[in-house]
């Protein structure tokens, strides 16, 4: 290999040699480089416009849905209103999220009368709570001219109502139809809710159904509890013509389980004819757990405490309605008052929950059962 003869030859394959290892080290440099460059690709972020990343947390939402949510100001990211959808995000997590902006009230003043009986307490383009009062049917009956609190909150929206809501961007008063979602009996005070388009009725029937859609009511029942709190259940089963229940303290074939919460607020007593007994009413806070016809008032005369005024649970208003005779402590109905109800909110999502106070006649009723206690 060092012979002079084959020195050229030689010569040349070293000159080979040193290419193939210059090439060679090009081509790992290049190989590593390469590589690097991968790797970096690798730990860059994913970046997908927000709708992508919104869609992956609601598959089950259409995109129109979805982009109607940009719209109107529903999704937020770190807490701040974004509406543009294929704006472009890294990996957002729990960032992105839908906020609970609430739909639009319709009327700047609330609550506003809109009917001597009934009071709209609040609207949207979901749902509406009135506070109703005593005589006033919740929704028309079939064959009757009878106003009822459903019909009234129509007539406002179309009528007196109109020039509010036209004034408003994007409000649709011809859609604004009230529809059902529970009732109140005729002679039961306070709120209720109806539904303000097909789809949100569908959700709140749906959370009543399930016993979520929350209902208290205030009562003055005539006795005393042997307990402060409780729940009351039996079983009832409504008559062909929909009118009188029966009672059952146990299951029977086509009898339905009622189930009641009750709690002493308070009790007025004083001495009767008899020397050492004394007579007590008691006001009561009553939960539905379930929502049978005149569930709450069967309840409590069951109990022992029927209602005052109840012409036809309690025996001594009975008795005077069918001897024309005057009403014990005048009351000329039954002392029940819806007074909260809570439910989800069908386009939020939240919780939301309304109160109203007793009416004048009850609340009156309630004075004058103090006094008389405390005068003893």
């Amino acid at each position: 290999m060092v012979s002079v003869v084959v020195d050229g030859r030689c010569f040349l394959l070293v000159v080979k040699l040193d290419l193939l290892l210059v090439c060679l080290r090009v081509d790992l440099r290049g190989l590593a480089l390469k590589s690097a460059a991968m790797s970096d690709s690798e730990n860059e972020p994913e970046v997908k416009p927000a709708l992508e990343w919104l869609s992956e947390r609601y598959p089950d939402s259409p995109r129109k849905r979805l982009k109607d949510w940009f719209a109107k100001g529903r999704i937020q990211l770190d807490g701040v209103v974004i509406k543009k959808p294929h704006e472009k995000l890294a990996n957002p997590g729990d960032r992105l999220s839908m906020g609970g902006t609430l739909p639009p009230v319709f009327f700047r003043h609330l609550p506003t009368r809109i009917h001597a009986q009934a009071t709209l307490l609040y609207i949207d383009s979901s749902l509406a709570i009135v506070n109703k009062g005593a005589g006033l049917l919740s929704v028309p009956v079939p064959g009757s001219n009878q106003v009822s609190a459903l019909t009234v909150l129509e007539k406002f929206l179309q009528g007196k109502g109109a020039t509010e809501l036209d004034q408003q961007k994007g409000v649709h008063r011809k859609r604004l139809i009230p529809l059902p979602v529970h009732r109140l009996d005729q002679y039961t005070s306070g709120i209720i809710c109806f539904a303000m388009n097909p789809k949100a009725r569908e959700s709140l029937v749906r959370q009543v159904r399930d016993h979520t859609f929350l209902r208290e009511y205030m009562a003055i029942g005539d006795g005393k509890l042997d307990q402060q709190r409780g729940e009351w259940r039996a079983w009832f089963r409504l008559d062909e013509e929909g009118m009188y229940q029966t009672v059952f303290a146990t299951e029977e074939p086509g009898a339905t389980e009622a189930i009641s919460q009750y709690e002493v607020v308070e009790e007025y007593s004083w001495p009767t004819a008899v020397k050492g007994q004394r007579h007590t009413v008691s006001k009561l806070r009553l939960r539905l757990q379930t929502g049978l016809k005149h569930q709450l008032r069967i309840h409590a005369a069951n109990a022992g405490v029927p209602l005052l005024g109840d012409r036809h649970y309690h025996p001594d208003y009975k008795s005077a309605l069918e001897n024309k005779g005057g009403m014990p402590y005048d009351v000329q109905r039954q002392a029940l008052h819806a007074s909260s109800l809570g439910l989800v909110h069908p386009e939020t999502g939240k919780m939301r929950r309304f109160t109203c106070k007793f009416t004048r006649d009850l609340a009156d009723l309630e004075t004058m059962l103090r006094d008389k206690s405390e005068g003893q």
